[in-house]
């Protein structure tokens, strides 16, 4: 395996994202029977949310940063890119009929087997990132071990929240979309804020650092 971690990191990290995405594009256009409009529920939300939610993890709260490739500050130019490729791709696969999802205990079940896969998949990269020197966690700076339980005490289950959470702001504002770019807009802001919501009480619950950071820099900031 570690042979095998590098060689993943890298296709995940810098590969799959440019690859996958117009696939995705197409294929969820295909699933969403032509309407741009679940294209880019699908594909924008975790763009938005990549982008923003990691850039206030690693650029405000510093609670981690990534060392290698293109950055901005602490995280990867791309960073929205890897997230919405990695998310829509695992929803394609849960999803494999859009008929189920109309129903409450679909929904649940796809959100439950996406945030299970999120999950184990984030934990699985980050954990070999540490070990690669990809990602340092503040505070542990120079002991992989000690990174790897702080890790491993927040990292699944905020993963989880944020595929569960992607899964069901997506597949909410997707049977609740209106007519009209008015109501597109409220149905995609409206999943950017739950998906956004959701994952980061379940941090800042579960991570002591990333409180007192974010304590502090409220302080600061007032």
């Amino acid at each position: 395996m570690s042979r095998v971690a590098p060689a993943l990191l890298f296709f995940s990290t810098w590969i799959f994202p440019v690859v996958s995405l117009p696939l995705l594009a197409w294929a969820w256009l295909t699933v969403a029977g032509g309407d741009w409009r679940i294209v880019a529920l699908v594909l924008g939300v975790p763009v938005v949310f990549g982008y923003l939610m990691p850039g206030l993890s690693t650029n405000a709260v510093r609670r981690w940063y990534f060392t290698s490739g293109p950055r901005i500050g602490g995280y990867y130019v791309h960073h929205g890119f890897v997230y919405a490729s990695k998310m829509a791709f695992v929803l394609l696969l849960a999803l494999h009929d859009p008929r189920v999802a109309a129903t409450w205990t679909g929904a649940t079940a796809t959100a439950l087997l996406v945030g299970g896969a999120t999950a184990f998949g984030g934990w699985w990269h980050d954990i070999h990132a540490i070990r690669a020197g990809k990602i340092v966690l503040s505070g542990s700076e120079g002991d992989p071990r000690g990174a790897e339980v702080a890790l491993a005490s927040f990292a699944p289950p905020c993963y989880f929240a944020i595929g569960a959470t992607y899964t069901a702001a997506v597949l909410l504002a997707w049977h609740h979309l209106g007519e009209g770019i008015a109501a597109f807009a409220g149905a995609f802001l409206g999943a950017l804020a739950l998906l956004c919501l959701v994952p980061s009480v379940v941090f800042l619950t579960l991570d002591p650092s990333a409180r007192r950071a974010l304590k502090t820099l409220i302080l600061k900031g007032g």
